[in-house]
């Protein structure tokens, strides 16, 4: 047991190094093919952000248990919206955006409420629903094309900046598939011994682990007030969670006749609230300040205490 908790907490933090490092590489090689900041935000670092649940999603396939993954999407999508977000909003101030991305963030809301009432109503891993949702992910970036956030024609940089730019971008790669592999490995003896639903551990322990990367992302942009690159990298990640990574992982996993997600049903409830919550925010008051950050660091300390039943220990 405290081996495989050592290796966990050492691959966690190999999982965040890593990930810092594939998101600067990301930022850098992106720049150099000259590439918009909003598009930086939503596609590239989104993606970059959202390796960690894919490697997870692929390894935990490869083991066996999709249930873990599962969780960790689900989980990582609701520590980014309330936990993340929260905190980037307390240290930031009030972040402001543009009226139409704003509304691209309303939208990308609407697509996270719409896949999980669809894998809450069917979670049985399918053909149909994972090629649905990578055709919802691939629509989505064909959106973002035809809107003019990708540019049509790359800037024409140094092709030995680009190469180098690639090559250490690859190099974060294979350090982060490495430490998801451990991370996965760990989390399962972990959630063994404790006798908890590898669902469950992979909601709370294994999502705050894998959505640390977004934290430094966020942070980072806010501190030079570049919130248009914040709040897509967090949307964006969240919607590539649940349509790419899922998709990717409903695919790999058709054989399985079903997925528990039972325990994930203490999830949902606090996920659809903070979406309302943000909804009301974004379409209302436009903004988010420290108030209103608060308000989603609370809803997710609840979640966790109400997960591993803290309030009822109490009675």
């Amino acid at each position: 047991m405290l081996v495989a908790v050592a290796v966990f907490i050492a691959s966690a933090l190999l999982l965040i190094k890593s990930s810092e490092w594939v998101v600067t590489e990301s930022i850098r090689a992106s720049r150099l093919f000259g590439i918009s900041t909003f598009t930086i935000g939503f596609i590239i670092i989104s993606i970059s952000t959202s390796l960690p649940e894919l490697s997870v999603a692929v390894f935990s396939t490869l083991e066996g248990a999709p249930s873990l993954s599962i969780g960790n999407l689900f989980g990582a999508n609701l520590t980014d919206l309330t936990l993340i977000l929260g905190l980037c909003a307390i240290f930031g101030g009030q972040l402001f955006l543009k009226k139409r991305d704003l509304e691209d963030l309303i939208e990308l809301l609407f697509v996270v409420s719409l896949v999980t009432l669809l894998i809450l109503y069917n979670p049985q891993p399918s053909l149909i629903t994972g090629t649905v949702l990578l055709a919802l992910f691939g629509l989505l970036m064909v959106r973002l094309y035809k809107k003019g956030r990708i540019p049509r024609e790359l800037f024409d940089g140094a092709h030995e900046k680009k190469g180098i730019a690639l090559g250490k971008l690859f190099s974060g790669l294979i350090l982060l598939l490495v430490a998801a592999h451990f991370l996965v490995d760990s989390a399962l003896e972990i959630s063994q011994v404790l006798n908890l639903s590898p669902t469950l551990f992979g909601a709370t322990a294994v999502a705050l682990s894998t959505t640390l990367p977004e934290l430094t992302v966020e942070l980072r942009a806010i501190r030079k007030k570049d919130y248009a690159l914040a709040l897509g990298d967090l949307f964006g990640s969240a919607v590539t969670n649940i349509t790419l990574v899922l998709g990717i992982l409903m695919l790999g996993n058709i054989k399985i006749q079903q997925v528990d997600i039972a325990p994930l049903l203490g999830l949902f409830p606090f996920l659809f609230l903070t979406i309302f919550v943000l909804w009301y925010l974004l379409s209302k008051k436009q903004m988010l300040d420290r108030s209103h950050g608060i308000i989603l660091v609370a809803i997710y300390i609840i979640y966790i205490l109400e997960e591993y039943e803290f309030f009822a220990f109490l009675k």
